[in-house]
């Protein structure tokens, strides 16, 4: 009989919180022998084929059960690299794995699909740090670090700012990180470079035993580069930036858990063209606490940060203490979110519907009165 290894356990992020759900499912609702599961991890997806590793040896590939797959409501349903799975051993080497059940995630780390669709595009599960990374060329970009940092804290889960690159920094590199932390005084910040990789001791203290990080980021701004080297091979190809625009070039087509030289495991993602939001509210207002502050303190609950008196942004934004480009960032953001919860929620849509038409009026009430037209 099979028999999870606890070293693997331990290694992959095995802990309590799955154990406890195991015992639960195992005792509770699941109608054969209970040695016939057991838990595995999702390290690879594959047009609905996933790779799971169920030893520090061992890796299978998986398919999910037609019972989960008529169950599932959502793409969220199925499993996502970085869970933890119920799988049933295969016969014989030929054959596929099983997945009867996807335990619950611990953290889970999405984007709205891009495209029409309002379902979310899971980019990670069950991590403990997640690096936005972003080289110090001229594509740095406050405005997009603000945006990935939303979809983070809405998972709960403990961001680092990467600045990769450094041996192309334009300016000073000690000026441009205090300026980058400045700019996000509560979020640790590093900075480092091809050559400088085995010189950093966070690397080390991120990427212990037991914990899971995921890098996030833009394409072609050496995500692929410093997980090779935390891996300790070449396993994923690399390529340069574009010296036309200094964008990057997608290399990274899947995403892929490894195990890193330091013993934590490491979530690889595709670089990322755009990031939409749509359930990220909480992450929206964990980002900008500072504004959602300001809006607590307007006179009017209901105020639209115009004409209104008492308006405390308004005020922020007269005196220096916002930014009109982070305001205006946040109110994109929002507007994305508020976008998005339309497509799932029919009265908030017909509400939202009821007041553009109440302006429309509005407006061109006022512009007959502007013209010299009487009503």
């Amino acid at each position: 009989m099979f028999i999870p290894d606890k070293e693997f356990l331990f290694l992959f992020g095995w802990s309590d919180f799955f154990e406890n759900q195991l015992q639960s499912f195992l005792s509770e609702t699941l109608k054969v022998k209970p040695q016939v599961l057991f838990p595995a991890r999702v390290i690879c997806e594959e047009r609905n084929l996933y790779r799971v590793q169920v030893s520090m040896d061992q890796v299978l590939w998986a398919s999910a059960t037609g019972k989960m797959q008529f169950k599932a409501k959502t793409r969220s349903d199925y499993p996502a690299v970085g869970d933890w799975v119920l799988i049933e051993m295969p016969n014989s080497a030929l054959d596929r794995a099983l997945i009867h059940h996807v335990l619950e995630r611990k953290t889970l780390i999405h984007r709205k699909q891009i495209g029409s669709g309002a379902d979310p595009q899971i980019l990670s599960t069950n991590v403990d740090y997640a690096f936005i990374a972003t080289s110090l060329n001229a594509d740095l970009n406050y405005r997009r670090i603000e945006r990935y940092l939303a979809v983070v804290r809405e998972a709960k889960v403990f961001p680092v700012i990467l600045l990769t690159k450094t041996d192309i920094c334009l300016g000073d590199l000690d000026q441009v990180v205090k300026e980058v932390q400045k700019e996000f005084p509560d979020i640790p910040v590093q900075a480092l470079s091809k050559n400088s990789f085995e010189k950093e001791e966070f690397l080390r203290a991120y990427f212990r035993k037991g914990t899971t990080s995921v890098f996030l980021g833009s394409s072609g701004v050496g995500k692929s580069t410093l997980v090779n080297f935390l891996i300790g091979q070449d396993v994923i190809k690399t390529q340069d930036i574009r010296e036309s625009d200094e964008k990057g070039r997608h290399t990274t087509t899947s995403r892929n858990l490894y195990i890193s030289r330091y013993g934590g495991t490491i979530i690889d993602t595709p670089g990322m063209r755009e990031l939409q939001l749509s359930d990220h509210a909480e992450g929206v207002r964990s980002q900008f606490s500072d504004i959602d502050d300001l809006i607590q303190n307007c006179r009017f609950r209901n105020c639209q940060h115009q004409t209104e008196p008492g308006c405390a942004v308004k005020d922020a934004l007269e005196e220096g203490f916002l930014s009109e480009e982070k305001w205006g960032c946040f109110q994109k953001l929002q507007a994305e979110i508020r976008h998005g919860m339309r497509k799932q929620d029919r009265a908030l849509a017909a509400q939202d519907r009821k007041v553009w038409k109440k302006l429309i009026i509005q407006a061109r009430t006022d512009g007959r009165r502007k013209r010299g037209f009487k009503n």
